[in-house]
């Protein structure tokens, strides 16, 4: 291999093996690989929590392929791979790759995920014809671009310091200015109105992202920082929509993958990639958290639906006993078998409304196998009638639509407004000039 095209992809090529006496002195000996994995790890994952919000995650990506240019331009004229004109080439090419994004979105008919597709593909091709011309003929090494060498810092501990001061300076630089920040994330156009420069803080957002993605290169390579970047803001908006418990988390999970990924790189484990086996921890972690999370987990959801379908389908079994009983709306009785009848579905779901029907004391079994609602079903009956009619009124009046595309919708909406919404439902009508509320009508 060339010389120069080595020096420069030297630390990203596979490590031959661990130093002796081996893997048998576990952390004692190769703790510098997980705490250099908690760093990179923790100082992405902060950022990243701002990009999941921003809805900008792919941004991370096109930066991490993007500073290579900016990593050859720095080496060549620092002439090591450790030299500080590597960080600041990268990161002015990042910046400059983070313009030429916003600059095509803006000035032409290209979408902004198309401009980023050409952007940082074009930069990391520019890259490659850079240690091409400046160095010969060769392959990239695919832990260049995959997954880094988080190994070779037990040899070279004293690697960890720039990713050390990059992620304090990080943590200080959000405590100092967290306020327009997250005001810039959440609402461009606020912090616009309140004076806060919200596009000067995107592309500072954008320095420090190069800079970190830079400082992290050597440990994770290009591929798996963008997974840094992004699975831990991913995870920890799943458990919660507040900032700085967002942050949190990210962070813990940064930790805890970290450590999880360490062990199953293990030699005893599984004896692979420390950094790829930390990304497919943080994965796991996301996947738990994607299937449990308390509020945002599928299965909580699917619960969530399912308890939902059968309320409604209670709430629909009492309304069809009105509907039927003739008019007789104070305490209707109707026969099992004519309510099943009307309501069209399967015995086990009938049999299930009822029961919890009876169980939420809205109606009555009698011997004679039929239902009779009680004083609390018919309140909750007079509650539905009165939300469907409201809500049909509001959406001829107020949303202005036709009267026959209006009934399907109260239909499902009815099951959805409690007696505080029927109120304050009935009252916007009746403060609308020359209309009279449904209840007065």
């Amino acid at each position: 291999m060339n010389p120069v095209l080595h020096s420069i992809l030297n630390p990203w090529i596979w490590w031959s093996g661990p130093p002796s006496p081996g893997w048998t002195h576990g952390l004692e000996t190769y703790w510098p690989i997980v705490v250099q994995g908690i760093l990179v790890s923790v100082a992405l994952g902060l950022i990243g929590c701002f990009l999941v919000v921003r809805g900008t995650s792919l941004l991370g990506d096109a930066l991490s392929h993007s500073v290579l240019p900016g990593i050859v331009i720095g080496f060549l004229i620092g002439g090591s791979l450790h030299s500080p004109w590597i960080l600041v080439g990268a990161t002015i090419v990042g910046m400059l790759a983070a313009l030429l994004v916003e600059t095509v979105h803006s000035n032409s008919r290209v979408k902004e995920d198309a401009s980023l597709g050409i952007i940082f593909t074009t930069m990391f091709a520019l890259g490659v014809v850079m240690i091409n011309l400046y160095a010969g003929q060769a392959d990239l090494d695919p832990g260049c671009v995959l997954y880094g060498n988080i190994e070779h810092f037990v040899i070279n501990r004293g690697g960890m310091i720039p990713m050390s001061w990059v992620l304090g300076g990080i943590i200080v630089a959000m405590i100092v200015f967290y306020r327009p920040l997250l005001v810039s994330t959440f609402d461009p156009e606020l912090a616009q109105s309140l004076g806060i420069p919200a596009r000067t803080v995107h592309y500072v957002m954008m320095a420090v992202l190069s800079l970190t993605v830079v400082a992290s290169f050597e440990a994770v390579g290009a591929i798996l920082a963008v997974a840094l970047l992004i699975m831990p803001g991913a995870t920890a908006r799943l458990w919660t929509d507040r900032m700085p418990r967002m942050l949190m988390f990210a962070a813990a999970h940064g930790i805890v993958a970290t450590l999880l990924g360490y062990w199953i790189s293990h030699p005893t484990m599984v004896d692979t990639s420390a950094s790829g086996a930390m990304t497919v921890a943080g994965f796991a972690i996301f996947l738990l958290s994607w299937l449990f999370a308390p509020r945002q987990g599928v299965l909580m959801q699917a619960l969530v639906r399912r308890k939902l379908d059968r309320m409604i389908v209670s709430e629909n079994l009492i309304k069809t006993m009105t509907e039927i009983s003739a008019g007789q709306w104070d305490h209707p009785v109707v026969s099992e078998q004519k309510l099943r009848d009307e309501l069209r579905i399967s015995d086990k779901l009938f049999a299930t409304a009822v029961e919890r029907a009876i169980g939420s004391g809205w109606v009555e079994r009698r011997p004679d196998r039929t239902l009779a609602m009680t004083d609390r079903g018919n309140a909750v009956a007079n509650r539905l009638a009165r939300a469907h009619v409201l809500w049909e009124n509001f959406l001829e009046q107020k949303v202005g639509l036709a009267p026959d595309h209006v009934h399907d919708a109260a239909e499902w909406i009815e099951h959805h407004l409690n007696e505080e919404n029927v109120r304050e439902l009935d009252e916007l009508l009746a403060a609308a000039p020359g209309e009279k509320s449904p209840s007065e009508s």
